[in-house]
């Protein structure tokens, strides 16, 4: 155990002597100039020689790089002088041509807005000849104007609706019918020319046909009191009787006093044997037309029910 610790007693021993000699040479360390040994100041100059070179040599190739590209920024300053003017020339242009075409669309739209009223002008004038042919019943002339009004606007409804109504004039109810179902792909829901429809199957014995069209018709504009009238007549005709008279008392609800929506109720309440309806619309067809020659006939089949 002794042997073992000597080697660290010599080794603390060493450093010891080191530390006291660094100590007894410490002051002469600190009052050593190294700035002024004769080696320190030869190479400072020698640094100080190459610096000043260096900064020459530096001036001169700035001054020659300066020299080389003047004429590069002359030339760049005209450029961009050019480049101005030429963006300036763009813009002013460009500023000409909306110009330009604001003029012109302003010019197309004014054309197309005269061409417009000329093509109406012209159509109205048609149409106002067709309709003054057709109350004077010359339904060939009506044809020839609708049909030129047809030609200058393709899809005018008026136009169209005159033709129909020429057709079912002069009988030829295939041609009012096309005429008729053609307006009804521009409008499906026109409701005039439903009720034209049904009056062409009408015409033609087909009740079903014209029922179901006065039947859309009245859908699309139950404020019509005619066209409910119309309703039941052709339910009446097909034996619709309880239908009919529903029609018919619609009718009477938008004119309370007509004589023959009176007439018309008086006829199908004895009809479906309801006596006491028959007897009120009696009693009021009696009191808004006292003249009329049916009332007696109405008052001989209300007495015979029971």
């Amino acid at each position: 155990m002794s042997y073992s610790i000597i080697p660290f007693i010599l080794v603390l021993l060493a450093l010891v002597v080191i530390i006291v000699v660094l100590i007894r040479k410490f002051p002469q360390l600190t009052l050593l100039d190294v700035e002024n040994l004769p080696e320190v100041k030869e190479e400072k100059k020698k640094d100080d020689f190459l610096k000043k070179r260096v900064d020459k040599k530096n001036i001169e190739n700035k001054e020659k790089i300066t020299k080389k590209i003047e004429p590069l920024i002359e030339i760049w300053k005209k450029i961009q002088i050019k480049f101005r003017k030429y963006v300036g020339k763009v813009k002013l242009e460009a500023g000409e041509k909306t110009e330009l075409q604001s003029v012109v669309r302003q010019a197309t739209e004014k054309n197309e807005k005269q061409k417009d009223s000329e093509i109406t002008s012209e159509v109205d004038k048609l149409l106002k000849e067709g309709d003054a042919a057709y109350e004077q019943e010359d339904y060939e002339k009506a044809e020839e104007k609708y049909i030129e009004a047809i030609r200058v606007d393709a899809k005018n409804i008026s136009a169209y609706r005159g033709l129909g109504d020429v057709y079912v004039k002069q009988g030829q109810l295939s041609e009012a019918k096309e005429t008729y179902k053609f307006l009804l792909q521009l409008d499906e829901d026109d409701d005039y020319v439903l009720i034209k429809l049904g009056d062409v199957f009408e015409k033609e014995g087909n009740y079903a046909e014209a029922i179901r069209y006065y039947e859309k018709a009245i859908l699309l504009n139950p404020n019509i009191s005619n066209r409910f009238a119309k309703f039941a007549e052709l339910l009446e005709s097909v034996e619709e009787y309880g239908a009919a008279n529903e029609a018919i008392l619609q009718a009477l609800e938008l004119e309370p006093q007509n004589p023959k929506y009176l007439d018309k109720l008086v006829e199908i309440s004895i009809l479906i044997g309801q006596k006491s309806n028959a007897e009120e619309a009696f009693k009021r067809l009696r009191m808004v037309n006292p003249e009329n020659q049916k009332l007696l006939s109405f008052r001989q089949r209300i007495d015979e029910m029971e």
